[in-house]
């Protein structure tokens, strides 16, 4: 299984797009002064969702049209994925804040460069582009329609008539979708929190649900789902939902990948080991973070004395606790 897969097909049968339920309004959870009520509801959510920030601690900056970088940090971190390790894609013009979500986008092919050496990162995205971005993020293509949008055609043809097909986007008029004007910050907020809540309200997607969580020894933790898992997932496939990071004391945050990870034999918890994140005379949190929010659960070992035998609870070690890149296969 590749570990950045999204979806799996599951039996359940296709909600209609009519049913999608997005939440209503709710008062402004952002510092941005310069959001109007068209976005704020998508701004709000995004950046409680820690997948935006804005061009200033008080301005978003709605109506500036969205840089290719800009977009690829913002689904990288809608999306979890991992930036820190993704393997180098070969673009030899990303800077620091970039380059991991680059990387990690162009090796599942959600984005590709305008040369096989640049990104352009620093260039502004078209709502063509746009398109891409979303549909290939979200494995969108299968909702694909013909569209009343006399522009929609070239290689963005595709990816206009899956995000038209979910409902989405209508285009800026009902004969034109602009598929070479650029896409403003605000625009691109509202169309990925609509396709966030497409996804989750399609029945056809399985996603995990993290109950609660306890860290249960220095080096394992066991976190509990609101449901089993369904027998035709494994673990792999409610890990890439997840991601995992430790805020200690002294207030530092790391952010960490699992040594290994297994369901228990109810199928209803994931067990991570965290062999390479020992927190053994330390105190602090741990945080789990899913498609809908965050879990933290605490841990105080810093006056325990652990022992090695106690390090990993003997009764969740299970046959199927593979080092996490097996697990994933």
């Amino acid at each position: 299984m590749n570990k950045y897969s999204l979806f799996t097909a599951a039996t359940a049968t296709t909600v209609a797009i009519s049913s999608l339920a997005v939440p209503a309004s709710a008062e402004s959870n952002h510092p941005f002064t310069d959001v109007g009520s068209q976005y704020d509801e998508a701004v709000s959510f995004l950046y409680d969702r820690e997948a935006i920030n804005g061009i200033s601690a008080t301005k978003f900056g709605a109506s500036q049209t969205l840089t290719r970088g800009d977009a690829a940090v913002i689904l990288a971190n809608m999306r979890l994925f991992d930036t820190k390790n993704a393997p180098d894609a070969g673009f030899r013009d990303l800077n620091a804040r970039v380059r991991g979500s680059v990387n990690a986008l162009a090796e599942i092919g959600v984005i590709s460069g305008v040369t096989k050496t640049e990104f352009k990162p620093g260039q502004t995205l078209s709502r063509g582009a746009m398109a891409k971005f979303l549909v290939t993020a979200y494995e969108l293509e299968k909702y694909a329609k013909q569209t009343p949008f006399t522009d929609a055609g070239g290689v963005f043809k595709p990816y206009i008539e899956a995000l038209h097909g979910t409902g989405i986007t209508s285009g800026k008029t009902n004969t034109s979708y602009g598929t070479n004007l650029n896409i403003t910050r605000g625009e691109f907020a509202n169309l990925l929190y609509r396709t966030y809540f497409f996804v989750l309200g399609n029945e056809n997607f399985y996603i995990p649900w993290v109950a609660n969580a306890q860290v249960i020894s220095t080096t394992q933790t066991k976190i509990n789902l609101t449901e089993a898992v369904p027998k035709e997932y494994i673990a792999g496939d409610v890990m890439v939902w997840l991601q995992f990071n430790v805020q200690y004391s002294n207030g530092s945050v790391v952010e960490f990948d699992p040594a290994s990870y297994f369901l228990t034999a109810d199928r209803k918890a994931l067990v991570i080991n965290h062999t390479n994140l020992s927190l053994a005379g330390k105190k602090g949190t741990m945080i789990i973070k899913d498609f809908k929010g965050k879990t933290k659960a605490s841990f105080d070992f810093a006056a325990v004395k652990i022992s090695s035998s106690t390090n990993v609870d003997s009764s969740f070690t299970h046959a199927d606790a593979l080092p996490a890149t097996q697990a994933t296969k």
